[in-house]
């Protein structure tokens, strides 16, 4: 009887195996980038109903190309000889260049150029798990979300922006996310819910790090503090820090922490967006001048003024206002010595005339 059962067991469990259904290999012509490729021009000639409808066919052939990379994977890593090799890529890889599979091998490869070995936690395993869960398609979905917003459906707009948000670990460009982002609170201030547009920024921060080091915060808060007119080439001499994807959600989380008399951490806001705004300039500046180096506020602001472009970028990035801001709520803060001292060289140096007005107008003497 138990040899009957085993053999019927047998029978059942290669029947399951040669009845599984194998995955159709994708079309190139099908891939689902491309499909929402074709959605994004849709979208930019303003044929929004064909723009979503091939924004769904996208993430309908992302779940498919999601399921046969997966049965590629399963079947390449499922034999007791790979199995052996570990967890290490350059060993499974190894293992399966010498059993030619290829497609396994260009799936892997493609995950570790995009990604980074650190992602999958440098198992071969864990990127399997990975690729298994990769049936969204948060670029999708952002898309889908602004075609909504067009239509004047706010809220529907808002549920697929926070999907794609939710799923941003799957986006094939990463810094995507600060689009995603910054469209939601845009939306959130369009609509005037206050408090969601504050946690929208908020949001964009925690992508941060520099915001969220409360060192950094602590250093910076300190050279202002000891009210020194040198401090202020110092202030800009010592901090290097860049992210310029965050400016503009610091210099608007900074007003709204102003509102809100949260007076320290808007001047840190401002503070943090002086620096990533000034770090940006300077490697800009670095790159097209090999021999230039910081030696004076003065003088880099002067060397802006021979740039056009980054002229241009000060004007879109806040770059003036910030200053500006920057030294009133010093100046609120007690340090007047220090305020004036950056004011003096605003008015004197800036290449942009409204901020040498401002500048002067602000002094307190």
């Amino acid at each position: 009887m138990k040899k009957i059962i085993l053999s019927l067991v047998l029978t059942f469990a290669s029947f399951a195996i040669f009845s599984q259904v194998v995955p159709k290999k994708p079309e190139s012509s099908e891939f689902s980038w491309r499909i929402l490729q074709d959605a994004k021009f849709a979208y930019d000639k303003g044929d929004f109903a064909k723009a979503m409808n091939l924004a769904n066919k996208a993430k309908a052939n992302r779940v498919a190309e999601s399921e046969y990379e997966v049965y590629i994977l399963d079947t390449a890593l499922s034999p007791l000889a790979v199995r052996r090799a570990g967890e290490d890529f350059d060993a499974v890889l190894e293992v399966l260049k010498e059993r030619d599979q290829s497609e396994a091998i260009s799936i892997i490869k493609r995950y570790l150029e995009l990604y980074g070995p650190k992602t999958f936690q440098y198992s071969v395993h864990k990127m399997e798990d990975w690729v298994k869960a990769k049936r969204v398609y948060p670029e999708a979905d952002f898309l889908i979300g602004k075609i909504y917003r067009l239509e004047g459906e706010y809220k529907t707009a808002i549920d697929f922006y926070e999907k794609a948000r939710l799923e941003s670990d799957f986006l094939d460009i990463p810094e995507q996310l600060f689009d995603i982002l910054y469209e939601m609170a845009d939306l959130m201030k369009h609509q005037g819910e206050s408090e969601k547009y504050k946690q929208s920024l908020l949001l964009i921060l925690d992508n941060d790090p520099n915001y969220k080091d409360t060192v950094l915060r602590k250093a910076m808060l300190k050279i202002i503090d000891a009210n020194k007119a040198g401090n202020v080439d110092r202030f800009f001499d010592l901090f290097r820090v860049s992210s310029p994807k965050t400016l503009n959600a610091l210099y608007n989380i900074s007003v709204i922490f102003e509102e809100e008399n949260e007076a320290e951490n808007s001047l840190f806001a401002s503070a943090l967006g002086t620096v990533e705004s000034f770090s940006h300039i300077l490697a800009s500046i670095s790159g097209r001048d090999a021999n230039y180096e910081f030696s004076t506020l003065a003088l880099f602001l002067k060397k802006i003024g021979e740039y056009e472009d980054i002229c241009q970028w000060c004007d879109q990035n806040h770059f003036w206002d910030n200053l500006i801001a920057f030294c009133k709520k010093v100046s609120a803060r007690g340090d007047i010595i220090y305020a004036n001292a950056m004011l003096d060289v605003l008015a004197e140096a800036s290449c942009d005339p409204y901020t040498r007005s401002a500048a002067k107008a602000s002094i307190i003497r």
